[in-house]
């Protein structure tokens, strides 16, 4: 165990350095310097206001929370945590499978490597509830914040092998794991009873934050409360509000972390058929395989069913466009959709009145999940430079433009992602015309509809241009290759690139919004077709910045070289 306590923290020392090395280079300087500034004005200075800790540690928030991390780990059984939970390198695969190392050594060694993520995304949200102004001392917080993803990343590991147990070896697979299977079949049932059962107090709630008062109560009765008890032990450390209400947490939550480090260590036997299958999962993912045939061989390459055709003449950058649909086609996960699809759908019928039709609440949900796509959907797909970046060399070996592969790269990513958000638009204008009570005027919402298209399409193309100029200028600090981040792994490092993506969208529709409010202004008289046009002339000029900042990263790109991206 020792010698893997050395690769693990020499392999670590080794990131840091060649991290710290690219600070050499001036844009990487210079990012560093902004990305100190930005942690320490909104992650170290805490807030001076009571407010922030109550909203961020009551009771409320704490039993969303308990609810958000039972649903992520049900997404993990029902639909499979991300395959490269369990994947090796192909150099560990190959020097640490034929070495004379048992299964479970290989699984601590997995859990330990793992333990460098969890510990800086601990450190990171210690921070972000500091701005609360909370008593409890931040050390304590971030030991309470260590035992919840650490006992997250278990679950998930642990749900990945009895998976993968059920997947190879069936009905036996499926015995063996039978009580796990059972418990977490039975947590979902009385959820879901607990749901049904307080329906009533749910649909009377008021706002927002009514809903979610109301969702803690009847969360708290049983059977909902029985079944949430284990991960309220987990959850409860973190949102203590003192030392000695502190102590009397962590020992309970602690206990349900040995559990589940007991449940992965006696589901090892699966562990090393499951590990091979997932590295080789991560080794197709970023090598960008083009092969169809299944990891482990079993199932024989599934053909084609339709394809994209492809002009045979036309301007080169298509074909780069053309390539990266084929791509979507290929990489896009379902099931990276349904969180921000329920947690849409949630949010959405809560912001509408108690009294709300049908169609008030299917607008409200269609446009809450609009509004999340934008902000997260260059987080669920990555067909575009921060995939094709590990190609590098093959790139600038094409008769192409800088500037031309970075626009039909950016194109890839954020036409598809309007044209999901317009259908949304398109059902919500549906459904608020067929509402008894609808919130704006035909004339407004006819206005908004037209406007629509050029706002949604310059939006998306403005923030992917932002994502895709983080991989063309550090290509070395980001994460490349198709693969949608996902576990507490990478939960606080997303939130914090998504709050540095919004900021730099923000600073962009100054002048946009700028431009917008004067022409709402000169044709006031004209509601409607003023609100059309201001959508319009805002869509206008922040296009022609995302084109200025496509222009700018085409020499970027250019003059990229390999060796950057490693």
């Amino acid at each position: 165990m020792s010698a893997l306590l050395f690769l693990v923290w020499t392999s670590a020392r080794n990131r840091v350095v060649s991290v710290l090395r690219r600070v050499q280079s001036p844009r990487y300087a210079a990012a560093l310097i902004v990305g100190v500034l930005y942690v320490w004005s909104f992650l170290v200075r805490p807030a001076s206001h009571a407010g922030a800790t109550s909203f961020l540690l009551g009771q409320p928030t704490e039993m969303l929370v308990t609810v958000l991390m039972v649903v992520m780990l049900m997404g993990s059984w029902i639909f499979g945590s991300d395959a490269t939970a369990l994947a090796f390198s192909q150099a560990e695969v190959s020097l640490l499978f034929p070495a004379p190392l048992t299964r479970r050594q290989l699984v601590r060694f997995k859990l330990l490597r793992a333990q460098i993520a969890v510990i800086v995304n601990a450190l990171i949200w210690v921070f972000v509830l500091r701005r609360g102004g909370t008593v409890l001392p931040s050390p304590l917080r971030a030991v309470g914040l260590w035992v919840l993803f650490s006992t997250l990343n278990l679950h998930r590991i642990g749900s990945a092998l009895v998976r993968s147990s059920w997947r190879e070896h069936h009905g036996a697979g499926a015995r063996r794991h039978r009580w796990s299977i059972v418990v977490f079949a039975a947590i979902g049932i009385a959820l879901l009873v607990g749901m049904f059962d307080g329906r009533q107090e749910l649909f009377a709630a008021h706002g927002l934050g009514g809903f979610f008062t109301a969702l803690a109560h009847v969360l708290s009765r049983p059977p909902a409360i029985v079944a949430l008890y284990p991960f309220h032990l987990v959850v409860a450390p973190t949102f203590a509000h003192s030392i000695g209400e502190w102590g009397r947490e962590i020992l309970p939550a602690l206990g349900v972390l040995l559990a589940h480090a007991w449940w992965v260590f006696r589901s090892d036997a699966a562990f090393e058929e499951a590990a091979i299958e997932a590295s080789a999962e991560r080794a197709r993912r970023l090598e960008a395989a083009r092969s169809r045939r299944s990891v482990a061989g079993t199932r024989p390459p599934r053909a084609a069913t339709s394809s994209i055709e492809l002009a045979a003449t036309g301007r080169p950058g298509m074909a780069i466009l053309w390539k990266n649909m084929l791509c979507l086609r290929r990489t896009a996960q379902l099931r990276v959709f349904i969180g921000p699809a329920v947690m849409a759908i949630v949010l959405g019928a809560s912001t509408a009145d108690s009294g709300a039709d049908a169609g008030e609440v299917v607008a409200a949900c269609a446009l809450t999940f609009a509004g999340m796509l934008l902000i997260l959907g260059g987080r669920l797909i990555r067909n575009d430079l921060r995939h094709d970046m590990l190609h590098l060399p093959l790139l600038k070996s094409l008769p192409i433009g800088g500037h031309e592969i970075v626009l039909a790269e950016v194109a890839s990513a954020a036409l598809p992602m309007a044209a999901m958000q317009l259908v949304l638009f398109a059902i919500a204008f549906v459904a608020a015309s067929v509402s008894a009570h609808p919130p704006l005027s035909a004339s407004v919402r006819l206005a908004l509809l037209a406007g629509a298209p050029f706002a949604v399409i310059a939006l998306n193309a403005a923030l992917l241009t932002i994502q895709n100029g983080t991989a063309v200028l550090f290509p070395a600090w980001i994460r490349l290759g198709p693969t949608v981040s996902t576990g507490v792994e990478t939960l606080g490092q997303n939130v914090l690139s998504m709050l540095a993506n919004l900021i730099v969208l923000a600073l962009a529709l100054i002048v946009p919004m700028f431009a917008a409010w004067v022409t709402i202004t000169i044709f006031a008289p004209y509601r409607a077709p003023a609100l059309a046009v201001a959508m319009i002339v805002a869509a206008v000029l922040l296009g022609a910045e995302t084109y200025g900042a496509i222009r700018f990263l085409g020499g970027a790109f250019t003059r990229a070289e390999p060796l950057q991206t490693t």
